[in-house]
Order: structure tokens, then C-alpha cells, then sequence
């Protein structure tokens, strides 16, 4: 009864069914009608005839025989009227055609035809609605072809009723998500060659440089000993860059490639800038720059310590990097009804309007910048590491002024509780 109820095709096929049974029924109701209505007539001209002949020879007779034909006769009248009529081969089990009543009729033959004229329409009414049931057949035959093109702009109809309807949402749900893993496979094709592309790249100089050094050592026995140490420390910068550069590019890809289960839990925000400040403190003491701290002893969020400690240095580390000698950074920790925050302002030159958008983009420097050896990792690093943790990074900066970083986390934690 669910079926029914829920697909129209067995709605569709069952009400026009019974309607054209209903048709033909009383179509057939009819015509026996007019059948029996002619064999009556038969019979009553023929009984008529034989009254006449009948009563032409004896008409004292007429009050009995009018009896026989109008009431019926009596079993032993029968059975002797039986007797004298097998004599003439008139029996019960006599063909049909030789009954003269039924002999022009063929009752039977015109029956069994109009039984098998009548099956066609119903034959028609089932191809009919079973060649719209398998067009929709043929519909999903040709979407999920095109999905195995790697086409997917052919959905299936959704608002459908019953089963097809169903069918088409689900194949349009699995079509959906192949598209996306389709998708994701070739962004995670074009990850991997532009990484490939960006290591080759970046390694191509060191590499070089590296090169000149061991030849003009190798092939100089005389060298000075001075110049000697100045070509191996030059060469120990390069090796120590390139080391950098390889290890950055591979927590990148894992990040960006989701290789990594981040360990979220409860963390007090103060002691990660604590610690990364710490981790500094050599590049600032070099540059004679002071880090100050403000606020945030109550404040904690959920997130991979470990790997937020990361972003952060890089953050607090691109800001010692543009900021002058002998100057200020400023590490804000606040909080609102929404968000928890650390603001990491410098003193440094700022950023142009032209390169703000793209200061994230891995290994993008911008035109001005005074770095010209920055590679630009840290700061695509540390974005992919926020907003994996479900936190948000975000830059305002004026030319002369110095830039300000902001990253927050939302107040309330995955469980829905205050942090």
C-alpha cells in the first residue's frame, strides 16, 4: 500500500487502469445485453411458430400449450419431449450451429474477440505509461554516464514523488560528492605541482650560489684562508636557507594538504606568546627590539598548542624583521562577547594597498619591501595553520605607520561552552 501511495507511476498506472476496466465493462455489459435481448427474440419467434402451427391443427389445445411456454413444463414433460426429439438429433449436446436459434449468433467467437479487442487498450495504457517510466529509466542512464565523463552539470529532478524522486536526490547527492572529491584530487594535482615548481624554484639560487663557492674552493688551492672562511660561512648561510626553506615548505604542504591531526584543547594564550617571544628574544636582542606584552592572563581558547605556537612566532618574527633597529612591537591580547584576539602590531614600513591582498599567498613579496631576501612562507604558513583550527588572520596596514595583524578565535568553544 506504501508503494502506491508514494509513487505516482503506481498511481498513474492503476487509476487509468481501473477507469478503462470500468469502460469496457460496462461496454461488454451492453453489448451481452443486446445479445441476449436478440437470442430472446430468437426464441420467442420460434415458440411463436410453433404455437401457431400448433394450434392451427388443434386449437382446443391452445390453454395447455400457452402453459408449457409461458410457466414452464413439468420434469416428465420434458423428459418424454426429450425422447421424441433425440429422434431427430435434437439433443442437449448437439453443436451449437445446429440450433437454430443460436446458429446465426456465434455467441462464443464474438465474445472471445471482444474479450481480446478490449485487452489492447489495456496493453496500449501499459506501454504508454511504462514508456515514460523508462524514460526516466533512460535519464538516469545518460546522467550517470555523464558522471562518469567527468560531467556533472545533469542533475536528476529532485521534486519528484516516490521512488524516482528519491532516487534522483541521491544520485544527485553522490553525483555532488564525486564532483567535489574530483575536484579536490585535481586542486591536490595542482598543489603538488606548483610546490614542486615553487621548491625547484626557490632552491635553484642557493643551489647555484653553492656551486660557484665549491668550485672557487676546489679550484684554488691557494686561496687565503680568509677568503676561504668568508666562501664556507657564505656557503653555511645558503645551506641553513635552504634547511629553513625545505622544512617550512613541507609543514606547509602538510597543513595544506590536511596531513595533519591537530591536537585541540584548552590552551592560556599568554603562555604560547610567553613561549614564542622567548623563542626570539636572540633576534630581538640582536636588533636591540623590544617586545611588550599586553593583557590576556585569563585568556584561553581551543587549539593545537604546538602548531598555534608556530603561527604565532612567525607572525611576532615578520614583525622584528620590519621593524627598525631599536624598535617596538606590540603583542595585544583581548577579548569581546564574540571573539578572543591577539593583535601583533609593528613600528615597520607598512604595506602597500597594491600588496596587502596577496601578502598571503606563498612565496608573494611585495614591490617595496626591504627584505629582498624574505621568501614569503611564514605568513601563507601561519594562515593555513589559523584557520585549519578554525581561527581567522587578518592584516590593516598603512604605508609609514606599520602593520597590524589580528587573530581570533571564537569565544564559545566546539562544545558550545565559554572559553
Amino acid at each position: 500500500m506504501n508503494e502506491f501511495v508514494r509513487n505516482p507511476e503506481w498511481k498513474s498506472i492503476t487509476v487509468k487502469a481501473i477507469v478503462l476496466q470500468v469502460m469496457l465493462a460496462v461496454i461488454i455489459f451492453f453489448y451481452m445485453s443486446y445479445q441476449v435481448s436478440q437470442i430472446n427474440k430468437a426464441v420467442v419467434n420460434q415458440n411463436a411458430a410453433l404455437i401457431g402451427y400448433v394450434l392451427k391443427q388443434a386449437p382446443q389445445l391452445e390453454n395447455e400449450i400457452i402453459h408449457f411456454i409461458t410457466q414452464g413444463a413439468q420434469e416428465d414433460k420434458i423428459v418424454e419431449g426429450k425422447r421424441s426429439l433425440a429422434q431427430y438429433a435434437y439433443k442437449e449436446d448437439m453443436p451449437v450451429n445446429d440450433q437454430p436459434v443460436l446458429s446465426d449468433n456465434a455467441l462464443p467467437m464474438k465474445t472471445a474477440a471482444q474479450v481480446l479487442l478490449y485487452s489492447v487498450p489495456l496493453l496500449l495504457l501499459l506501454g504508454w505509461e511504462y514508456r515514460k517510466i523508462f524514460n526516466k529509466i533512460r535519464t538516469i542512464t545518460f546522467a550517470a554516464e555523464q558522471v562518469v565523463e567527468h560531467q556533472f552539470d545533469q542533475p536528476l529532478p529532485e521534486n519528484d514523488e516516490g521512488d524516482f524522486g528519491a532516487l534522483g536526490r541521491n544520485f544527485n547527492a553522490m553525483a555532488e560528492r564525486l564532483h567535489n572529491s574530483f575536484r579536490q584530487l585535481q586542486q591536490e594535482k595542482m598543489f603538488l605541482r606548483n610546490l614542486l615548481s615553487d621548491i625547484s624554484h626557490q632552491l635553484k639560487t642557493p643551489l647555484a650560489t653553492l656551486i660557484v663557492f665549491n668550485e672557487n674552493l676546489l679550484n684554488d688551492p691557494h686561496m687565503k684562508e680568509e677568503m676561504r672562511t668568508k666562501f664556507l660561512d657564505r656557503g653555511r648561510q645558503q645551506l641553513e636557507r635552504m634547511e629553513w626553506l625545505i622544512i617550512s615548505l613541507l609543514k606547509l604542504a602538510r597543513v595544506e594538504a590536511g596531513a595533519i591531526t591537530f591536537l585541540i584543547e584548552r590552551v592560556r594564550v599568554r603562555e604560547m606568546i610567553d613561549h614564542a617571544v622567548h623563542s626570539l628574544r636572540m633576534l630581538s636582542e640582536q636588533r636591540k627590539q623590544k617586545i611588550h606584552i599586553h593583557g590576556g592572563e585569563d585568556m584561553y581558547v581551543w587549539a593545537d598548542e604546538e602548531w598555534l605556537t608556530e603561527a604565532l612566532i612567525n607572525l611576532i618574527k615578520n614583525a622584528l624583521e620590519h621593524t627598525p633597529l631599536e624598535g617596538g612591537i606590540d603583542v595585544i591580547l583581548e577579548k569581546n562577547s564574540l571573539f578572543q584576539t591577539v593583535i601583533i602590531r609593528d613600528q615597520g614600513e607598512g604595506i602597500s594597498p597594491e600588496d596587502l591582498p596577496h601578502i598571503f599567498e606563498r612565496f608573494y613579496r611585495g614591490r617595496r619591501t626591504t627584505k629582498p631576501q624574505s621568501l614569503g612562507i611564514g605568513l601563507s604558513l601561519s594562515k593555513s595553520i589559523i584557520e585549519e583550527q578554525g581561527g581567522m588572520i587578518t592584516v590593516v596596514s598603512q604605508l609609514g605607520l606599520g602593520t597590524e595583524f589580528r587573530v581570533s578565535f571564537n569565544k564559545w568553544d566546539r562544545r558550545g561552552s565559554l572559553q
